[in-house]
């Protein structure tokens, strides 16, 4: 993502990847004026025939934002409301913003809260990091996903045809090829020695990887690799950060030691200034915004959990908030 401070608490972003799509989706709030382009369809008579011919025609709009929507693993943001500024034969009329990688809008606010402005600054930093590709491999199957802000997203699950591994390789090193270029790292992880003959079958057409044991080939032996952080990589990611998080919470209420969960009890210790860190999933972030302010006013740390991600769901259970504590 690439932002451009504005006057007017307008701030100008550009859509570099997939994840400035979730981050967006955590920023943008209804009520906030968007500024983007669309391609709005409009009605004329011909003349000649007496017929109404449609056209879509492109133009700058502004809308009042409503809905904000995003489906995970999806490559476009939807946001929906009334338009309030452009062409005057449109204004009041409903438009969708679709945004998508390499789109550029405008975002104003009556005023931007720190975790929204913390969060464009951490989708300007995760831009700058290299995307991890995965190649799961075991007998007959072949799973390549790649690690995003907010989770995992499999791209391509590929199963062997033949009796011959050759031709299974191949096939796996074409798909993977199409999909990662050489500067972006690869995990190729699984059982036993099976990665290493795909890896010795692949031999120079294979750059920036790094071959890691699991107990499966699969969606699993992904979540296996990225759960342990034993690559330097997955160590520094968000997700591995959260599911970190998440885990001392889960270790905290096993002991009975520093934490709360649930809102009323979580706003209890806000009101104490005993919170040291505040986690709220994305499903819960705007719904919390009155403990969001407490922690700002009480100097705690919030994260923003995905729900995307097993820990992420655990913590939607508790409630969609808890909090580590600095006291009891």
């Amino acid at each position: 993502m690439k932002i451009e401070e504005k006057e007017k608490n307008e701030i100008s972003v550009y859509v570099d990847n997939i994840d400035d799509l979730w981050y967006l989706k955590n920023v943008i709030r209804s009520g906030d004026l968007i500024f983007g382009t669309v391609f709005r369809k409009e009605e004329r008579s011909e003349d000649m025939q007496r017929a109404k011919k449609t056209t879509r025609k492109r133009m700058r709009l502004g809308i009042r934002v409503e809905k904000v929507e995003f489906q995970e693993f999806s490559d476009r943001l939807r946001i929906m409301g009334k338009i309030e500024h452009g062409p005057e034969d449109v204004l009041g009329a409903y438009q969708t913003i679709n945004l998508s990688i390499g789109d550029e809008i405008s975002i104003i606010k009556e005023n931007w809260s720190r975790e929204e402005r913390e969060l464009l600054k951490e989708a300007v930093e995760n831009s700058q990091r290299p995307k991890v590709f995965f190649l799961g491999l075991e007998h007959g199957l072949a799973t390549i996903a790649a690690l995003r802000a907010y989770g995992i997203q499999e791209i391509a699950s590929i199963r062997k045809r033949g009796d011959e591994d050759d031709e299974f390789f191949g096939e796996v090193l074409a798909a993977l090829k199409s999909i990662r270029s050489d500067e972006y790292p690869l995990i190729i992880l699984g059982p036993g020695f099976y990665k290493d003959n795909f890896v010795k079958f692949a031999g120079k057409e294979l750059k920036n990887y790094s071959v890691l044991q699991a107990s499966h080939g699969d969606m699993r032996g992904i979540h296996e690799v990225l759960k342990s952080s034993l690559h330097k990589l997955l160590k520094d990611s968000r997700i591995a950060m959260e599911e970190q998080l998440v885990d001392k919470l889960l270790e905290e209420i096993k002991k009975e030691g520093m934490y709360a969960y649930g809102p009323s009890h979580v706003e209890k210790y806000l009101n104490m200034g005993a919170v040291e860190i505040l986690l709220v999933t994305d499903r819960n972030y705007r719904k919390y915004e009155k403990l969001l302010k407490l922690a700002q006013e009480t100097n705690a740390k919030v994260h923003i959990i995905s729900t995307s991600h097993e820990k992420g769901k655990i913590l939607e259970s508790l409630g969609g908030v808890a909090a580590l504590l600095r006291f009891r």
